[in-house]
């Protein structure tokens, strides 16, 4: 054999060699990448914790529930003389922090009358991944008129697992702690009308002058720093403000009452009983 016929034999062999070697690493990339997805899908599968306290739930007990014509949940009674609005993000850290400061106190003043409690539903104003899933996973929790209790594990989860809070099945684990139709709510997750809630949140805040990013909130309409001291404020100097009904006087049907008999008719209605006894007593 020829030194050209060697040199292209050799040639050839390394060119094999060089294809072999290629479809070894093809073959290793597809394996590892096989791995990968079966370990992610492991994990979304795990049973996420999704604890929801008692105290949770509780808080909400008694109080009623009902939703604005654009579908935003409404806390106590939608004619109490205050109202107070929050703009809010689940995604959002300082939201999560507003949620533990000073919701609790609201939810106290929903209880007493002085205000109705508003929550408008956005979405990535706040670092945690997943808050649109968390923002529809509520809207769907309160078709099944539990979306206070969810709201408030939404934030329990936020402050108990960070940015892990609304991953893998915890939404839908949550749904199901709550007693909750999980088909039914899975349904509504991409339905139309959960969409146009979520849109109408952001027509209300692109709509309100001075909105700056989350929470924001506002007492009658006007912003106000979204402290516990300067909420309260506001909702007393609307209080004052703002004339409530005046409680039913029931002074004069209780003086007619008595009235009605008057006093010589009610010892004329004894004396009966006085002859009566002396009849007895002959």
């Amino acid at each position: 054999m020829s030194s050209r016929a060697r040199t292209r034999e050799r040639r050839q062999e390394r060119e094999k060699q060089r294809r072999r070697n290629r479809q070894l690493l093809i073959v290793g990339v597809i394996a590892v990448i096989a791995v990968i997805l079966a370990a992610l899908l492991v994990i979304s599968n795990l049973p996420a914790e999704a604890t929801i306290p008692e105290e949770v739930i509780a808080q909400y007990a008694d109080l009623p529930t009902s939703f604005t014509e654009d579908g935003f949940p409404v806390l106590g009674d939608p004619a109490a003389p205050v109202q107070v609005v929050e703009y809010s993000s689940f995604d959002c850290p300082s939201c999560g922090l507003f949620y533990q400061n000073v919701t609790p106190a609201l939810i106290e003043r929903v209880r007493t009358g002085d205000i109705s409690f508003t929550y408008v539903p956005l979405f990535g104003t706040g670092s945690i991944r997943n808050g649109e899933g968390a923002a529809r996973a509520a809207i769907c929790a309160g078709r099944q008129d539990a979306f206070w209790p969810y709201h408030s594990a939404l934030f329990t989860w936020q402050a108990a697992f960070a940015n892990q809070a609304f991953d893998g099945n915890r939404l839908e684990a949550g749904a199901a702690n709550l007693g909750l139709d999980v088909s039914q709510w899975s349904s509504c997750l991409r339905s139309s009308e959960t969409n146009e809630v979520l849109v109408a949140a952001n027509g209300a805040v692109n709509r309100l002058e001075g909105f700056t990013g989350t929470p924001t909130v506002t007492v009658n309409g006007q912003i106000v720093s979204p402290t516990l001291n300067d909420i309260n404020t506001a909702i007393e100097l609307a209080l004052a403000t703002t004339q409530r009904p005046a409680p039913e006087d029931t002074s004069a049907a209780e003086t007619t009452s008595e009235e009605e008999t008057p006093p010589e008719a009610a010892s004329e209605a004894a004396e009966p009983e006085a002859d009566a006894t002396e009849e007895s007593a002959e």
